[in-house]
């Protein structure tokens, strides 16, 4: 798994980068823009996964393929019940991004609140283990 050195400090500007597209997320749901939704929605898990991994290992995922930080994830010296449900959420949105990116077919409101959910409760666990 390819990984980069990231100073641990710099785990808030993942945070802060995650609030951004959660509120993007909301704003575009709130349109009934659901295609940017659901990218908003990815994109915040990932920022999301990126701030906890530095946080605790200083490192953040760096590969082609964004599955791979689930196995990241798995090594944290977190409660390993919690963590699996909170990966299961995070693969909820990884699962959606290359059709959401790059396939022809649009994303429908029942889709997009899928990718809320996952988003919202992921995000709002990372705040929480993070003491945001």
């Amino acid at each position: 798994m390819k990984t980069r050195a990231v100073s641990k400090p710099l785990s808030r500007n993942y945070l802060r980068k995650a609030e951004e597209y959660s509120n993007a997320m909301n704003n575009e749901f709130s349109n009934q823009r659901w295609n940017s939704c659901v990218l908003n929605a990815i994109h915040c898990g990932i920022s999301a996964a990126d701030a906890l991994t530095i946080f605790f290992k200083g490192v953040r995922h760096a590969g082609e393929r964004h599955e791979e930080v689930i196995n990241l994830l798995q090594t944290l010296d977190l409660d390993k019940n919690i963590l699996g449900n909170k990966t299961k959420q995070l693969l909820g949105l990884l699962d959606v991004k290359n059709s959401a990116e790059y396939e022809e077919k649009l994303t429908n409101e029942s889709g997009a609140l899928t990718a809320v959910k996952n988003a919202e409760r992921f995000f709002s666990w990372v705040k929480e283990v993070l003491k945001e």
